[in-house]
């Protein structure tokens, strides 16, 4: 995402131990995820890019005020906001390596539609786990992350109101979902066996 004059970044004030620490930026959207989640996302201040802040601390406070946000931390939160506990280059939000879905090469399977080619190519990213994919860094994070962040974009997708969010979040959950299945040892053709059973074809 970028910060835009739809949705643009403002200072968040962030404090830990009652003590002031390097300011941050917040626009709308991090805002609404730090309050679903009960936890702080910002905006990194040359990518735009919306990030978790380093070790997801519980949100003791976080209000909007004029032209800015207030957010108050726990103690032992990192106070560098832009650590290295999520890359810079790599964005929650950022869905540009699922944009080029090929099947792999020697994998014995048949691609048939979007979903089971983005299913071979999230269980590649798997097996090759590259630096810098955003799915690498759910893999990195563990199956209960990626179950919490489907979560997440369950919500997102409830909080949707206009067709075109119901069609972005929807886009978010699916991947999401197809990840955790990766994740559990599964795939897209077990869900679709599941629902062969239900309906009879």
């Amino acid at each position: 995402m970028s910060t835009t004059s739809i949705d643009p970044a403002w200072p968040v004030i962030v404090r830990i131990n009652g003590e002031p620490i390097a300011a941050a930026l917040m626009n709308r959207k991090s805002f609404r995820k730090s309050i679903e989640t009960g936890t702080p996302w910002i905006v990194h201040p040359e990518t735009g890019r919306v990030l978790p802040w380093p070790g997801e601390p519980r949100t003791v406070s976080l209000i909007e005020a004029s032209g800015r946000y207030e957010l108050i931390l726990p103690a032992g939160a990192a106070p560098d906001p832009y650590g290295v506990d999520t890359p810079s280059d790599v964005d929650p939000d950022d869905r540009s390596d699922m944009s080029d879905i090929r099947v792999p090469e020697n994998r014995g399977i048949k691609a048939d539609g979007i979903m089971d080619s983005l299913s071979v190519l999230i269980a590649e990213r798997h097996r090759t786990m590259p630096e810098g994919s955003y799915t690498t860094h759910l893999f990195k994070k563990g199956l209960d992350k990626i179950r919490k962040k489907t979560g997440e974009e369950a919500i997102e997708l409830i909080l949707a109101r206009d067709k075109k969010d119901l069609v972005y979040e929807s886009a978010d959950l699916i991947y999401h979902l197809l990840v955790l299945l990766e994740a559990s040892g599964l795939c897209w053709s077990d869900v679709i066996g599941e629902l062969t059973r239900r309906h009879g074809e």
